[in-house]
């Protein structure tokens, strides 16, 4: 172990030449410091690079507010019969200051490379497929297509899909503590590198409505319409030091950090490493070939076997339920409602019960010899864009005018298939079904967007 906290390169971590600073991009959202470009400012570059500076680093309160998402979930009755039942899942969200997020993503990228040689000398580097920078070009639909393609060549398997309760909420702190100086290969945090910890776990934020009721009393609602946009910062130093008296929350838990920072997606997998390491352990003992893979606190293990029944399939879970149990303390406690038994075998998917049942993976359902997008992926891309198309013809109606429709355009239809940069939708869609028809089943995906253009352009003329 290496005991000294001194630099192996910067940090005591892979060289920082190995960073990517395009991903460094300049965020446009309002905070209490400035925007900061970092391609343009070398300076603000150098100081995320220099430990001492970090070290004694003011970070400033994350800001907070709550996502209410609601979804449908099918149900059974007892008869048998399917019913969807409205769901409410609330989403904590947390966004750092504009110099604070690039010091996250930061030391995200230096954790990041010291977890790849760590998992790559203990084993484990196959299994954590999200939040990772050496699977680039990598994605959903990469990884689905390698558990789909893995049980679709046995001839008999168990599939065991599991969901963590939580789990940035319940992260235990001591043990992410223990692990990221194991990762890092050290004794003791350093300086910089402790400031950070302490950081996303003892967080500071402040609510956004008392935010909105800063702005608001300063500007009035009409003129802070027309100027939010403009505005450089939130408020002024000296008016921050006025607002923050009893605005200011920590989260005083022993568990907890906030999703959402650069940091905290690596910390996921770091907190990880013993987790992962014991159920792969496990599932080899069960068969050499089997596979395990973990998308932050979505897992999968599918596990070829000789025969496979529902006794197997329940010993089994059981065997696997009692080895997570021990992590309970960790803050690891599966979602039972989203966990998933399967049995494979004569070409077809069983649950528990033997009844024919569809296999849900990473928003790609695998159901009978079909497979095709989750119903709820799809029905979240119509309702936005039709959301937007309906933005669009009431701002026609108000002006008189044609209706803006680039925007819907490059975000929810083919014309924009490869908008600022990236993908969008449509274009998902379109290289998912390229992949998953070569699997030994039938792709619905192309079907199910293929109307998009015709159901878009309804919504803007009725």
């Amino acid at each position: 172990m290496n005991r000294s906290n001194g630099p192996r390169g910067l940090h005591g971590l892979s060289s920082s030449s190995e960073i990517n600073w395009s991903k460094y991009n300049k965020k446009k959202y309002l905070h209490f410091d400035k925007r900061v470009d970092i391609k343009e400012d070398e300076h603000m570059q150098a100081k995320i690079q220099d430990p001492s500076w970090v070290a004694s680093y003011a970070f400033l309160p994350s800001i907070h507010f709550k996502i209410v998402f609601k979804k449908y979930i099918t149900l059974k009755k007892e008869n048998g019969e399917k019913f969807k039942k409205k769901d409410k899942k609330p989403r904590e969200i947390y966004y750092a200051a504009h110099k604070d997020s690039l010091i996250y993503k930061h030391y995200g990228d230096l954790l990041n490379n010291a977890y790849n040689d760590y998992a790559s000398e203990k084993g484990i580097d196959d299994i954590a497929v999200a939040y990772r920078n050496n699977k680039r070009g990598k994605n959903n639909i990469d990884f689905a297509y390698e558990a789909f393609d893995f049980l679709l060549k046995q001839d008999q398997a168990i599939v065991i899909a599991l969901d963590f309760t939580s789990f940035f909420d319940n992260i235990d702190h001591k043990s992410l503590k223990q692990k990221m100086k194991r990762v890092l290969n050290v004794e003791e945090l350093s300086k910089d590198w402790y400031k950070i910890y302490k950081n996303i776990t003892r967080h500071s934020y402040v609510e956004k409505e008392d935010i909105e009721e800063f702005l608001l009393d300063k500007y009035g609602k009409k003129k802070l319409k027309k100027i939010r946009s403009q505005l450089p910062q939130i408020m002024e130093p000296a008016e921050f030091r006025e607002f923050k008296h009893g605005k200011i929350k920590v989260n005083q838990y022993s568990f907890g950090i906030p999703q959402g920072s650069g940091m905290s997606a690596v910390c996921s997998n770091v907190h990880l490493i013993d987790f992962d390491k014991e159920v792969l352990q496990w599932a080899k003992q069960k068969h050499p070939d089997a596979l395990y893979r973990r998308y932050c606190d979505d897992l999968i293990l599918v596990i070829p076997a000789t025969i496979a029944t529902v006794e197997l399939l329940e010993e089994w879970k059981t065997e696997l339920m009692a080895q997570i149990d021990c992590y309970k303390d960790e803050g690891l406690i599966i979602q039972e409602k989203k966990t998933e038994l399967r049995l494979y075998r004569d070409k077809t998917i069983y649950n528990e019960k033997m009844e024919v049942s569809p296999l849900d993976y990473l928003g790609f359902v695998l159901d009978r010899n079909l497979i095709r997008i989750r119903e709820k992926s799809l029905f979240k891309y119509y309702a936005r864009a039709y959301k937007k198309a309906k933005t669009s013809k009431r701002i026609a109606y108000a002006t008189n005018r044609p209706g803006p429709k680039r925007k819907l355009y490059d975000l929810y239809t083919h014309l924009g298939h490869k908008y600022m940069g990236y993908g969008n939708f449509n274009a998902y869609a379109k290289k998912a079904h390229r992949m998953m028809k070569t699997l030994p089943c039938k792709s619905h995906i192309k079907k199910q967007t293929k109307r998009h253009w015709s159901k878009i352009q309804k919504r803007l003329s009725d």
